[in-house]
């Protein structure tokens, strides 16, 4: 068979593929070839450039962005949402929250432990998108103490919520997320309830976190339970950028307090950096440094942002 006789057969077999939509089995009985045959040949067709395939994008979905973000921080994957440039913050957190539940839905499997980073308008709003035991887990656990008088019970609202729609049993920590002291966080953390929850943050498979900069949110400062601003100077002459869990870090993404010094209950960064699968979901170009900073310490596989932040991060 001569090569124009080859490619003769391959145009052949490709037209009938992709421009008439025959299945294989049919092309292999019209042409009278076997279906593996025509199975090589279709292969062929591709990597000889006989067929070129070619992914067009809606305007608003970032697959280009979403990419440079996975090489330029070395990370699993990123989720660039669409947002106006004008967005309101609560326009923000509602994408950002329905494509985190898009993805609790296709990535979570009946196996996994899941942590939630509870004190987030973002996480709850992913939450509220989720469809009800569409996807099962094995657990639902709090990674963060309540925050404020009424802390506790938003808390427990929303992991055991979760845990609802998971189908499966919540673990929660009965605690507040700043303590008074670091004497009082270790007190409270010898308690046997509070110890088997947080004994469990290293069975984690999938932590669902939140980033936070340094300026409180004013969700935070409306709890009360926040740190005060003898604290706060402390952390901004260190250069902390941003949290996860309450844990602050500096643009380098190395903490800023030591274990003696951090009165927070909550997974720590560095049970952060060891767990599977850490999926962040933060947004808004003022998180941007904090952002930043979290992807630069390694404490996160996943991003979901949108898209003006994602911009800016891969500005340097």
């Amino acid at each position: 068979m001569s090569k124009q006789d080859e490619q003769r057969l391959l145009v052949k077999i490709a037209t009938l593929y992709y421009t008439d939509g025959m299945k294989q089995s049919e092309i292999a009985k019209t042409l009278h070839l076997s279906q593996s045959f025509v199975s090589r040949m279709l292969m062929r067709c591709v990597n000889e450039g006989v067929v070129k395939i070619s992914v067009i994008p809606p305007s608003n979905i970032f697959p280009a962005l979403e990419n440079r973000l996975e090489k330029k921080y070395a990370i699993q994957q990123a989720v660039v949402v669409d947002v106006e440039a004008d967005a309101t913050p609560a326009q923000i957190r509602q994408a950002i929250g329905s494509a985190a539940a898009h993805y609790m839905e296709t990535r979570i499997r009946p196996n996994d432990l899941v942590g939630i980073s509870s004190w987030s308008g973002t996480i709850r709003a992913m939450v509220d998108a989720l469809h009800p035991k569409s996807v099962k887990a094995r657990g639902v656990i709090q990674l963060l103490g309540g925050v404020g008088s009424n802390g506790n019970v938003q808390a427990t609202i929303l992991t055991q919520t979760l845990a609802a729609h998971l189908g499966c049993q919540a673990w929660l920590l009965p605690a507040q997320s700043i303590e008074r002291s670091v004497d009082e966080r270790q007190r409270l953390a010898n308690n046997e309830d509070v110890a088997e929850v947080v004994s469990k943050f290293a069975e984690v498979d999938v932590a669902i976190v939140g980033i936070g900069e340094l300026e409180p949110s004013q969700l935070l400062k409306n709890s009360g339970n926040y740190y005060d601003e003898a604290m706060l100077e402390i952390l901004a002459a260190r250069g902390a950028v941003g949290d996860i869990c309450l844990h602050y870090f500096d643009a380098h993404g190395k903490p800023v307090l030591n274990a003696e010094e951090d009165p927070v209950i909550g997974m720590e960064l560095a049970q952060a950096r060891q767990c599977p699968q850490v999926v962040a979901l933060a947004g808004g170009i003022g998180k941007a440094n904090a952002i930043r900073g979290a992807l630069t310490g390694q404490y996160i596989n996943v991003l979901i942002v949108d898209y003006p932040t994602a911009q800016a991060l891969l500005k340097e």
